[in-house]
């Protein structure tokens, strides 16, 4: 459930923020902030800033989401908006993005432990829950720490990604702050909005961030973390649930033993 009110007026936008627990107002404004003055167009232009109720008013982008398979015109356009974004050179006082790797790793172990023994389990839902169980005793080393920061948008769903014919522009920065290289990436690659309809091509998608061989093995490993919490997330009783078809959480089960049984091959 969004935790926003979004209205619009010819140009300007004004979004409502529900709540304000991960500083989302901040984190919103500073990087429009940030990117119009180091990326002008590739966001929303910051107008002015509101606090009763919280709120943030911005220009409206031109653009439909990017919510269909993408052609290699549309992967490059979509790669370039995040090379664009990740070259935003960040301010010393800029907070990690609210889902930073450190805390889906901590989230996963917990969530883990409480799913993975549950009654009534699919047995390829069973399967991928105990072995990313195992995987997440022992995970490469170095995943919970940032080694190539970047601006992060906070959110690869494909809605926050807007195609205006000519080049994609992105929304929806409230969970935005410093990330990893290899995190965002391996983000735009198992996000299940897309994910789960085949709008992507996870491979295509990392091959096309020439990453070194280290980011590149960290991206790998980041990809399992993401598919469990989509995982976990897809199962009955949890959010992802009821907004996807029946099936879903088998079909990322599928999914999650591929990388699974890749990353031990």
């Amino acid at each position: 459930m969004a935790n926003h009110d979004v209205t619009i007026e010819g140009q300007v936008v004004r979004k409502r923020y529900g709540g304000t627990n991960r500083d989302e107002p901040a984190r919103e404004w500073a990087a429009l902030v940030l990117l119009h003055e180091h990326a002008p167009g590739l966001a929303p232009q910051p107008l002015a800033r509101e606090t009763d109720p919280p709120a943030v008013v911005m220009s409206r982008v031109a653009g439909d989401a990017l919510d269909a398979v993408l052609t290699p015109r549309l992967l490059a356009s979509m790669v370039e908006a995040y090379r664009t974004l990740f070259a935003v050179p960040l301010p010393p006082d800029t907070p990690r993005r609210f889902w930073h790797p450190a805390a889906f790793l901590l989230n996963n172990v917990a969530w883990l432990e409480e799913e993975h023994a549950r009654p009534g389990l699919p047995d390829v839902v069973r399967r991928a829950l105990v072995a990313a169980r195992t995987w997440h005793a022992g995970p490469p080393p170095g995943l919970d720490r940032i080694h190539d920061p970047v601006l992060a948008q906070g959110d690869g769903k494909v809605d926050n990604m807007l195609w205006d014919g000519s080049r994609v522009r992105l929304v929806d920065f409230e969970g935005s702050g410093v990330g990893d290289l290899a995190f965002e990436v391996a983000d735009l690659a198992e996000h299940i909005s897309a994910r789960l309809r085949g709008l992507r091509d996870p491979e295509a998608v990392v091959a096309a961030f020439d990453l070194s061989p280290a980011q590149r093995a960290r991206a790998e490993a980041y990809r399992i973390v993401l598919a469990t919490f989509w995982l976990l997330m897809l199962r009955p009783g949890n959010r992802g649930h009821r907004l996807n078809p029946e099936g879903s959480d088998r079909d990322q089960a599928e999914h999650l033993l591929d990388l699974l049984g890749r990353s031990a091959g």
